[in-house]
């Protein structure tokens, strides 16, 4: 009878410990949303108390992670009932984004440490868990993460179809004992037969969270601080922090590439008041080329130029050739760097017309150059991916100096100086860029 009761005290034990070895270390963080906002803010929930503990602990264990031996599993929770939903799968993947992000950018943690999974079960809804998990990178996880920050439908539904198949996880709780808890992650990834997937189960350290006023009490000043650079754009409910806000690698747009469709149509984007020129004008096509660089959440700063040297209306011996270049600072007051912006701008250029635009007053050449300023206002609409329209109308004041006026001598066949002009006016303008916006 011993013999018997220890044989079944040992297999007791060992169908225990083969149980206990079935599951994977892990320390978890879990980080909350605002509903239908995919900012993380550090001061929401308890933000500032998971974000402090996994600075620690992810730190801790970086060398294990740039190693292969340890891993970050990102798990982004959604509503049982519409996880298929592509606006559903969109902001679950984008509030992701913005976690691995700040890895990535912070932390210097490499993104092929990191997998990705939608947890379609219902718990945690408008909350994304971050597990330090203590093995190496199962060679069969998902690791994209594809997201679209327009609000088009059809945007939504070809990033939703980058994936192939929705990489979706089920959550079981297993209970808790001994200060650890135990949950089971089902991999549900249409790309590989069941048989060659794993489920992530975890036994996971058990870390009381403390109410947000406790952990912002608690919370250190160096990730007190790391609210600027979590969150993209603070949002209206967000509290206000005396900490200037800094650029952060979670803004999805860092620089955009953008052309005045209005010049490469030959006409003239400016008209100018109160003279003989008060006309929209046309001659040869004008390319031009603008850069815009969004920094500070709010802020940008761009460049353009536009250059021909071109005969027109079919005329070789008609030239237009206009150079400029243009400074714009603008604010945007809406987040995302999208619908309105206000700016100033200043324009320099030169200028060399001939032929018969002008020929109707016995005129043949006009050269000159000029500068403008003033103030604009624009809205940026997103198209797909980072292809955007923008209007934007410019009002200012023009001067044009150092101009000459030319004659053409029928007899001699050469232009002859007639006369010398300058004139300032008020101008209006008119920009219709297409443009592609890009991060890092």
């Amino acid at each position: 009878m011993k013999k018997v009761l220890y044989t079944l005290l040992i297999c007791l034990l060992g169908v225990h410990g083969v149980e206990a070895q079935n599951y994977l270390r892990a320390d978890s963080y879990l980080f909350s949303f605002q509903e239908s906002k995919n900012l993380l803010l550090a001061d929401y929930g308890d933000n500032a108390f998971a974000l402090q503990r996994m600075n620690e602990g992810l730190l801790s264990v970086r060398p294990q992670l740039l190693d292969g031996k340890y891993h970050i599993l990102i798990v982004a929770h959604v509503d049982a009932y519409r996880y298929a939903d592509e606006a559903v799968v969109n902001e679950a993947s984008l509030r992701a984004s913005r976690i691995r992000a700040y890895i990535k950018s912070k932390l210097n943690i490499p993104h092929e440490s990191i997998a990705f999974y939608i947890d379609r079960s219902g718990r945690f809804r408008d909350q994304v868990h971050v597990y330090l998990v203590e093995s190496a990178l199962p060679w069969f996880v998902n690791q994209d993460i594809n997201y679209t920050e327009s609000p088009l439908p059809g945007a939504m539904k070809e990033v939703v179809k980058r994936y192939g198949s929705v990489p979706y996880v089920d959550l079981y709780p297993r209970g808790s004992a001994n200060g650890e808890s135990r949950a089971v992650y089902v991999i549900t990834d249409g790309l590989f037969d069941p048989s060659e997937l794993d489920d992530y189960r975890l036994a996971i350290t058990e870390i009381p969270s403390p109410s947000n006023k406790e952990a912002s009490k608690n919370v250190s000043p160096a990730v007190a601080s790391e609210e600027q650079t979590v969150s993209q754009a603070p949002l209206q409910k967000a509290k206000p922090h005396k900490a200037e806000k800094k650029e952060t690698e979670t803004a999805p747009f860092k620089f955009a590439v953008k052309t005045n469709l209005l010049p490469w149509c030959t006409v003239v984007p400016s008209v100018v008041l109160g003279n003989n020129d008060a006309e929209i004008q046309t001659g040869s096509f004008m390319p031009n080329l603008e850069l815009e660089y969004y920094f500070a959440n709010r802020w940008s700063v761009a460049l353009s130029g536009t250059y021909a040297d071109f005969s027109y209306n079919g005329n070789k011996d008609n030239k237009w050739a206009v150079s400029g270049l243009t400074l714009t600072p603008k604010v945007w007051p809406m987040a995302d760097y999208r619908w309105l912006s206000v700016g100033l701008f200043g324009e320099y250029g030169d200028f060399d017309v001939r032929g018969e635009k002008i020929s109707t007053s016995g005129l043949y050449g006009r050269t000159g150059r000029f500068w403008s300023a003033g103030a604009s206002i624009g809205c940026l609409i997103p198209i797909y991916s980072g292809f955007c329209i923008e209007a934007e109308a410019q009002a200012g004041y023009r001067s044009v100096f150092n101009g000459k006026k030319y004659r053409y001598d029928d007899i001699d066949s050469k232009n002859y100086l007639e006369t010398r002009f300058s004139s300032t006016g008020f101008m209006i303008g008119l920009k219709v860029n297409l443009l592609y916006r890009f991060g890092f």
